[in-house]
């Protein structure tokens, strides 16, 4: 069984959804002159930081938070507060950068045993709900499962 962080966190993972659509269609919002020394990099509460690299970049995107504020209400319907900012942040990720194999990490399933769930589950307070008794000992045997095969030298 795998942790549903969407479902924990359906706003968080919303807002990262969104980012990603911002991403592709950032020139058709602020223009591709723009877009190529601009790029959205994170979306907060009331907040879209963007990394640029130079202040006339800078600049320019203050004078668009309008249309960038359109395009987030009208595309991908997000509530836009009477707060919201445009945070911009020096330096242009490398976007045509690519990765070598030392940089790579392939990601690892860890296989989750039921008996060890139970096993953290049976240990619980009796005045635990099921539902959390369940999610708590989940993620212990998942922690204990991940953190013992990284430490494992043999």
């Amino acid at each position: 069984m795998n942790i549903d962080i969407a479902k924990m966190f359906p706003e968080a993972a919303r807002r990262v959804e969104i980012l990603e659509g911002l991403k592709r269609s950032w020139a058709g919002i602020v223009g591709i002159p723009l877009a190529r020394c601009s790029c959205p990099c994170c979306l907060g509460v009331d907040e879209l930081c963007i990394s640029v690299r130079d202040n006339r970049a800078v600049n320019m995107l203050r004078k668009m938070k309008g249309n960038i504020e359109r395009a987030l209400a009208s595309r991908w319907e997000y509530n836009i507060g009477k707060d919201f900012a445009l945070k911009m942040i020096a330096g242009m990720p490398d976007q045509h950068r690519h990765k070598t194999k030392s940089t790579e990490r392939k990601k690892k399933t860890v296989q989750i045993d039921d008996e060890a769930v139970r096993r953290y589950m049976e240990n619980a307070p009796e005045t635990l709900p099921e539902d959390i008794n369940y999610s708590v000992s989940h993620l212990k045997a998942f922690l204990d499962k991940k953190f013992s095969e990284k430490n494992n030298f043999h």
